[in-house]
């Protein structure tokens, strides 16, 4: 660890290894100090913390994992591994960017950093990348076999889980979210909350058994133990597993039930959010417009009680559920409308190119054939890089039909073929 704090430091004050211990050691020795060969001396320690700009404790006291130290790691681990909806915005700040120990310090910023991406802070989450996780992650974070203190490996699992979450990618859920169980204790929170990510991720590779297998041995735990507070949370898992194999009713009623049970829960709007957005996306996929459609207004009116800001923060998402059902019923006025309202509001990525791919459709409905390309090939990449069947069925058809209106007979040919294989991936 050492030798990777070292590297990261000399590389922000651009030094390099020679006019780092340039008259205090060969850099053979030194070399062999980083690789724990030899102990770093304190006399050293000290005359190159001096040139690094750090304390000499921050270089002599990198690698320890006594007691101690890994109970002040777990402690930050469980402390940040909740919904971020439910941390104090004061108690991440209170968490130091810097420790001794580098197993404290790098579990701090992984949670930190999930942290920021569960509220969608894009500035934040980019920030402590580009200053100080892009590095140990390029260390740490791609061979599987590195062996890491256990508070730090969980943190890195959980880390992984929330990223290739957030990409869709999930095979790499399961194969992270079941090393990450093996590591918890069961029955604990956190257990309970990776049973419901290892649900979702049997769901979306199909491992339906597994899926339903999950939520049962969940739910008994559950009532074994009197843990009622996560019963609305496992039912929206498992409406979700009810969803995919097309029982609809059976989706509603465990959504039913979820709402049902949030007298329970002590993070309502998180829960309220995620029953809300399965129905309203249940009823549209299935066709049932006017029932989604009086979802979304429901959900507005509930949304009236919330604070301001929850509002504006939750305006975008509404108007993607309104522009889908607008979609659906090819009322292109109103698409036309939501769509506008979008992309004055949108704030991240995801809501962006939504809009992109709504305005794509008004082009192709209206027959503008040279907008519709232009559009849809600005959001394509989008859809391609979180794979997101149904919007790149859409967007594959469409261009593989105008494509070959305009006899790009090369191109077009390109479209179906990816089609074809989404069709065959997705059934």
């Amino acid at each position: 660890m050492l030798k990777e704090r070292i590297e990261f430091l000399s590389k922000r004050k651009q030094i390099s290894r020679k006019d780092l211990v340039e008259g205090l050691v060969t850099q053979a020795h030194f070399a062999n100090i980083l690789a724990e060969r030899y102990p770093l001396p304190e006399d050293l320690a000290e005359s190159i913390a001096e040139r690094l700009g750090v304390s000499s404790s921050y270089l002599l006291r990198t690698a320890v994992q006594d007691e101690q130290t890994l109970a002040r790691a777990e402690a930050i681990f469980v402390q940040m591994s909740v919904p971020a909806s439910t941390i104090p915005e004061e108690t991440v700040h209170a968490l130091e960017d810097r420790d001794d120990s580098l197993t404290v310090e790098l579990t701090t910023a992984l949670m930190k950093a999930v942290y920021y991406q569960q509220l969608n802070d894009a500035a934040a989450h980019e920030y402590i990348h580009t200053s100080y996780l892009n590095f140990y992650l390029e260390k740490y974070g791609r061979p599987d076999d590195v062996q890491l203190p256990g508070p730090l490996t969980k943190a890195l699992l959980f880390y992984k889980i929330q990223y290739y979450r957030s990409k869709q990618a999930f095979v790499d859920v399961l194969t992270h979210v079941t090393r990450l169980s093996a590591l918890t204790e069961p029955g604990s929170e956190l257990w309970l909350s990776i049973q419901n990510i290892q649900m979702e991720a049997y769901i979306h590779t199909r491992h339906y058994e597994e899926a339903k297998r999950t939520f049962e041995q969940t739910m008994k735990h559950v009532y074994d133990q009197r843990l009622f507070h996560r019963l609305s949370s496992l039912y929206v898992a498992y409406s979700g597993y009810c969803f995919t194999m097309g029982l609809l009713q059976e989706a509603l009623s465990a959504l039913s039930m979820a709402e049902a049970n949030l007298v329970y829960a002590g993070n309502h709007g998180d829960l309220v959010t995620a029953i809300a957005n399965n129905r309203i996306v249940m009823l549209t996929m299935s066709g049932e417009l006017d029932q989604a459609q009086t979802e979304i207004e429901r959900f507005e009116n509930l949304l009236e009680a919330e604070t301001k800001e929850t509002r504006q923060a939750m305006k975008p998402l509404l108007l993607v559920y309104r522009c889908e059902v607008a979609s659906a019923r090819k009322s292109w006025g109103m698409l036309a409308q939501s769509v506008d309202q979008l992309l004055s509001c949108a704030v991240t990525e995801d809501q962006r190119m939504n809009a992109v791919f709504y305005q794509s459709q008004l082009a192709l409905a209206h027959g503008e054939q040279d907008t519709f390309l232009t559009q849809a090939q600005a959001c394509l990449p989008y859809f391609e890089s979180v794979q997101q069947s149904l919007r790149l069925e859409s967007l594959y058809e469409g261009l593989a039909v105008v494509s070959e209106d305009q006899r790009r007979y090369k191109e077009a040919a390109g479209y179906y073929r990816k089609l074809v294989y989404l069709l065959r991936r997705t059934k």
